[in-house]
């Protein structure tokens, strides 16, 4: 998978955490995504990724019928060999290189661009 566009869209708490959002877009077709970064000992951490199930055509906007976006984390990164983890930080690593990303999370969790 192809990080096409990647940009930080805010800092989200879940459960007690702060997680950085980053909106993802993705080729061919140009998938919607969000990804969830936390801080961590050795750099920024891929929580999770949330894929965008809505159809533009009749959701163009915040429609509360269905949860527009979908766990995609266990899909994408879990198999039968030890590659998900490996192909889990080659996407962590595009969406953090591409767009600014990383400097807005250096910025944000107060790193100094460290």
């Amino acid at each position: 998978m192809t990080v096409r566009q990647a940009s930080f869209r805010g800092i989200r708490d879940s459960g007690g955490r702060r997680l950085a959002e980053v909106e993802v877009r993705t080729g061919p077709g140009n998938q919607a995504l969000l990804a969830y970064f936390r801080e961590g000992p050795k750099g920024y951490q891929l929580v999770r990724v949330l894929a965008n199930d809505a159809d533009t055509e009749t959701d163009w906007f915040d429609n509360a019928q269905h949860e527009a976006f979908r766990d995609v984390t266990m899909q994408w990164f879990h198999g039968p060999s030890h590659a998900g983890g490996d192909d889990r930080n080659a996407f962590a690593e595009q969406v953090l290189d591409t767009g600014g990303v990383r400097a807005d999370l250096d910025l944000h969790f107060g790193r100094g661009g460290r």
